[in-house]
C-alpha cells in the first residue's frame, strides 16, 4: 500500500491497512505522516510494516518544514497561483515513494499493489509487475471540468445547473480557468513532462511517459465521497462507492480529563471547533470566529464549546485573547466548563461520536468532512484553502450543514477564477448561523440521511472484501463489467440497428419515392 504523507490521504489508507488484519501488508509513505499516525503503535506487529521513503534522523522534521511553508503558501494564495509550488513539491514525493515501492517489489513479491489516488504511474507499474492495483481516492474526482456536474469550480448548484443562462456562464468560467491555469503552468511544462525516475532493473522503463500514457491496464478504482454530496461525472465497472474509511471498532481513547470533560457534557450542548493538523486560519478570521461563538454561548446557557486548536492557530487564539477587550468574553473562556482549548493531538473520531456534541466547525477537509458526516454532526464551515471551498459549497448546497464562505458573484468570479480565498466573514455571521443551526431539525434529519448511506456503503470493511475478492480472481476487472460495456461504441448505442432498421429503410423509400414521381412526370410530359 502507497500513499503520500498529507493527513487526509494516508489516515483513509492506513485505515484500510488496518483493517486487512488476516494479510501481510506493507505499507508505504513520507515521514511527515507519522504526524498524524502513531506508528510506534504497530512497531511489533507482525502482518503490518511500515516504510518510510526517507529513514534519515531529519526526514520528519524537513519534510515537515516543507509541508507548513506550502500550506502556508496556500492559505495566502490561490489553487491557481499555488501550482507553481504544488506541482515540483508534489512531483519529488511521488518520486521517492515510486521508488521505494519499486526497490521492494525487486525483493519481495505481492498479491495487490493499493495506491492512493494522487500516485500516479500506479496503473504502468502494475501492468510490468503483473500484480493488480487498487486506487483509492478519498477526495473530490479530478473531473473539475466537467461543465454538467455542479459543486464545481463556479459553485452552481444542481438547481442552476439544469438552467440554460448558467450553464452558458459555466461553458464561459471554465474557459476563463483554464486560460488561468494555462498561463500559469507554461513556465512549469518541463516538470510536468520530464520522466520519472528511472530504476535500474527488470522497471528501467516502467515509468516512462510512453508508459505512463499508453499503458491500457485497468485498476480497481474505490472511492469514499458520498455521490449525493460530489455527483460522479459518470458510472464505471471499475468504480466502487464505498462510502468513508471508518472503523468505529478501532475508535478509541484513553481515560483523561478531555473525555472527562466531554463525557459529563449533556446531549447535543457542544460546538466542536477543529482545523486539522496543518490548517493555518488568518488573525481576522479567528477573531471573528472566537467573538461569535462567545457571542453565541453568552446568549446559549446550555451550550459549550472545545477549540482543538494546533500549532500557530494555537498561538493565534492566545493573541487574540490576550488583545480581548470584552470582559463577558472573557469570562467565558476562562470558564472551563462552558470552554475548553486543546492545543495538542484530540481524538476526532471519538470525539465527532459522542452524543453530546452536536455542531462541528471544520475547515472542510475532505477527512474531517467524511468524519462529520459519518458521525450525524451538521457542519458549520470555514473553508482555508484549495479543495475546501468546493467541500464548503458542496455541504451548503446539501443542507447537512452551512458555510461561513459566500462565493463572490458570477461577475467577480468570472474576471477571477479560483480568487476567493481572501474572503472575510464576521462575527455576527457566525452567531447568526450557529442559532440557525442549533437543534434544528431540518439539518438534523439531512445529515442523518447522509450518514444512513454512507455507512450503508460498507466503508473500510467492505473495501477490505472488495480487494480479496479482486485479489481471488487474479485482477480480472471483466468479472466488474456489465455485458453492455464489452460491446462496441456503434452496438452499445444500437447505431448499426438505427443505421438498417431505421436510416436504410428511410433512404430506399425516399429513393423509391422520388423514382416514381420522376417516372410519373415524364408519363404526363409523354
Amino acid at each position: 500500500m502507497i500513499s503520500i504523507g498529507a493527513a487526509g490521504h494516508v489516515i483513509p489508507m492506513f485505515e484500510l491497512a488496518k483493517a486487512m488484519k488476516h494479510h501481510n501488508v506493507t505499507f508505504i509513505t513520507e515521514s511527515v505522516a507519522q504526524n498524524y499516525i502513531d506508528f510506534g503503535f504497530y512497531r511489533n506487529s507482525s502482518s503490518l510494516r511500515v516504510l518510510f521513503t526517507n529513514d534519515s534522523i531529519d526526514a520528519l522534521a524537513d519534510e515537515t518544514k516543507i509541508e507548513n511553508d506550502l500550506v502556508e503558501y496556500f492559505t495566502n494564495h490561490s489553487l491557481v497561483d499555488s501550482l507553481a509550488i504544488l506541482i515540483p513539491t508534489l512531483a519529488r514525493s511521488i518520486d521517492a515513494i515510486l521508488n521505494k515501492t519499486i526497490q521492494t517489489l525487486l525483493i519481495e513479491q505481492y498479491d495487490v499493489i493499493i495506491a492512493e489516488s494522487f500516485i500516479k504511474g500506479v496503473h504502468a507499474l502494475s501492468n510490468d509487475t503483473n500484480i493488480p492495483c487498487v486506487i483509492q481516492t478519498a477526495g473530490v474526482k479530478l473531473d473539475q471540468f466537467n461543465i454538467n456536474l455542479p459543486d464545481r469550480n463556479s459553485f452552481l448548484s444542481s438547481k442552476q445547473i439544469s438552467q440554460l443562462k448558467y450553464r452558458i456562464y459555466n461553458v464561459a468560467y471554465h474557459l476563463r480557468l483554464i486560460v488561468s491555469i494555462g498561463i500559469k503552468l507554461l513556465p512549469l511544462v518541463s516538470t510536468i513532462f520530464r520522466s520519472p525516475p528511472k530504476i535500474p532493473g527488470p522497471f528501467y522503463n516502467t515509468l516512462t511517459l510512453k508508459k505512463n500514457f499508453f499503458t491500457t491496464t485497468e485498476c480497481l478504482h474505490l472511492h469514499s465521497i458520498p455521490p449525493t454530496l460530489f455527483p460522479l461525472s459518470g458510472s464505471s465497472p471499475y468504480s466502487i462507492y464505498l462510502g468513508p474509511f471508518i472503523d468505529e471498532s478501532s475508535v478509541h481513547h484513553a481515560t483523561n480529563d478531555l473525555v472527562e470533560w466531554v463525557q459529563s457534557k449533556p446531549k447535543h450542548s457542544i460546538i466542536y471547533v477543529a482545523f486539522g493538523s496543518s490548517a493555518q486560519i488568518r488573525s481576522n478570521k479567528m477573531k471573528s470566529l472566537i467573538d461569535g461563538v462567545m457571542e453565541f454561548l453568552l446568549h446559549t446557557p446550555t451550550a459549550s464549546v472545545l477549540f482543538a486548536f494546533r500549532k500557530d492557530n494555537y498561538n493565534n487564539y492566545q493573541k487574540i485573547r490576550g488583545e480581548m477587550k470584552n470582559d463577558e468574553y472573557q469570562r467565558i473562556l476562562s470558564d472551563e466548563q462552558r470552554c475548553r482549548v486543546e492545543s495538542s493531538f484530540v481524538p476526532q473520531k471519538w470525539i465527532l461520536q459522542q452524543n453530546s456534541v452536536s455542531l462541528f466547525i471544520s475547515h472542510c477537509g475532505m477527512g474531517s468532512v467524511g468524519e462529520g458526516l459519518y458521525f450525524q454532526k451538521p457542519i458549520l464551515c470555514l473553508p482555508i484553502c484549495t479543495d475546501q471551498f468546493l467541500n464548503a459549497m458542496a455541504i451548503d448546497h446539501t443542507g447537512v450543514g452551512a458555510s461561513l464562505f459566500i462565493p463572490p458573484t458570477l461577475w467577480q468570479s468570472l474576471l477571477r477564477p479560483d480568487g476567493f480565498h481572501h474572503y472575510t466573514f464576521l462575527a455576527s455571521e457566525v452567531t447568526s448561523k450557529l442559532f440557525t443551526m442549533w437543534e434544528n431539525t431540518t439539518y438534523v434529519k439531512e445529515v442523518q440521511m447522509m450518514s444512513l448511506k454512507m455507512k450503508h456503503a460498507g466503508g473500510v470493511k467492505r473495501g477490505v472484501e472488495e480487494i480479496e475478492f479482486f485479489v481471488n480472481v487474479h485482477g480480472d476487472l471483466h468479472r466488474y463489467m456489465p455485458f453492455s460495456n464489452t460491446l462496441a461504441f456503434y452496438q452499445r448505442y444500437m447505431l448499426d440497428l438505427i443505421l438498417v432498421c431505421i436510416v436504410l429503410p428511410i433512404v430506399i423509400i425516399f429513393y423509391l419515392a422520388q423514382k416514381f414521381c420522376r417516372s410519373n412526370m415524364k408519363n404526363k410530359i409523354d
